[in-house]
């Protein structure tokens, strides 16, 4: 399947789309009830159309995965029961009504617009946006046209193993930033809002992803999705272009957040909480929230792990001796820096530096 051949194949009515082109809008209790049928459900589509779904087995084109709705606190909740990985297509013409996930969801405006509403504020979206969601995240979405396509990404805790977030999102502040609201470690509503509009690379992985997912003539590779989703989300490391939306939806605009993780990256070296908190105004109990609120750490132990970071660097880099190193990052006590080093590595420094000395 080529990018002409997606297009065709994203536009082109199902069964149940030209079925709801032209009828009556059902309203929010009618569709509640259709969803909550077991047959209808298993049936319509609402959610998921179209879709590629289980990387750990064969692929399943034009196959909808294994799920139930349940109702909970008057939220509907989509349960995914079988696969750990789901790409599929939103159905158009029809609105979807409030609800939540028990997994992670990344959603991809291939083309058109969309309304989200996302816990109780409303998003306009455009070609190009990209929305993550952690779970629990109350969304809906309004009726769309023939030409607005959207695209579901769908993923439990299972698909992000530790090689993906360790070593994809987790080498810098903004990394770790990410992977704790993707893999629900801030134990946050959060979500965070991409505008990729103008970025053809990420555009492009996206084409790929789904050229290699959507094409019935021939078996999905599971390793080829595998390897452009790593693609995909170290593009959006590289995107400045983003916002973060913290608990109820509400942006914290008054923290500027790009800034806030750029400047302790920056400055970790002697930094600490109260230089931070006079820099961007803010109290430091209240720059300490935010920062706990949005990485699931405290800033002592990000400015650490920074520090540590940096040590092992010159442990592989450098012939520097380790009391030196310990010196450098702010240690001095070496006992200390020992037991530290050990507890993040697994290994003494001198072990470390002996396992990354080049032949």
């Amino acid at each position: 399947m080529n990018y002409e051949e997606l297009d065709k194949f994203l536009l082109e009515l199902t069964d149940k789309e030209k079925e709801l082109q032209y009828s009556e809008e059902l309203s929010d209790d009618t569709l509640k009830e259709l969803i909550l049928t077991p047959y209808l459900s298993s049936e319509s589509a609402l959610d998921n159309a179209n879709a590629w779904s289980n990387l750990s087995g064969s692929s399943r084109n034009n196959h909808e995965p294994g799920y139930t709705y349940t109702l909970e606190n008057s939220i509907l909740k989509l349960n995914v029961t079988e696969d750990i990985f789901v790409i599929s297509k939103h159905t158009r013409f029809a609105k979807m009504i409030t609800h939540t996930h028990n997994l992670f969801e990344m959603n991809y405006i291939y083309s058109g617009n969309f309304i989200q509403e996302i816990q109780g504020e409303k998003f306009i979206l455009g070609e190009g946006d990209i929305l993550i969601l952690n779970k629990n995240v109350e969304h809906s979405i309004n009726k769309v046209g023939k030409e607005d396509i959207l695209i579901n990404f769908l993923a439990k805790e299972d698909f992000f193993d530790n090689q993906f977030i360790y070593r994809i999102l987790g080498d810098n502040v903004l990394g770790k930033t990410i992977a704790s609201i993707i893999t629900n470690q801030a134990r946050e509503k959060n979500f965070l809002l991409f505008r990729t509009a103008d970025n053809w690379q990420i555009k492009q992985t996206i084409q790929n992803i789904l050229c290699e997912a959507f094409d019935s003539s021939k078996s999905t590779n599971p390793e080829i999705i595998k390897a452009y989703i790593i693609i995909l989300f170290s593009r959006l490391l590289e995107s400045e272009n983003y916002e973060i939306y913290l608990k109820k939806g509400i942006k914290d605009t008054s923290i500027p957040i790009l800034e806030l993780l750029a400047y302790m990256e920056k400055n970790y070296m002697d930094l600490t909480l109260e230089q931070t908190a006079e820099h961007f105004k803010f109290s430091s109990a209240h720059l300490g929230r935010i920062i706990k609120k949005l990485t699931g750490k405290s800033f002592s132990t990000i400015i650490q792990e920074q520090k540590f970071k940096h040590a092992s660097m010159l442990l592989r880099l450098t012939e520097k001796s380790i009391d030196d190193i310990s010196r450098e990052i702010g240690y001095n006590n070496l006992t200390y820096f020992y037991k530290k080093f050990h507890l993040i590595y697994g290994v003494t420094p001198n072990e470390y530096r002996s396992s990354h000395k080049t032949l």
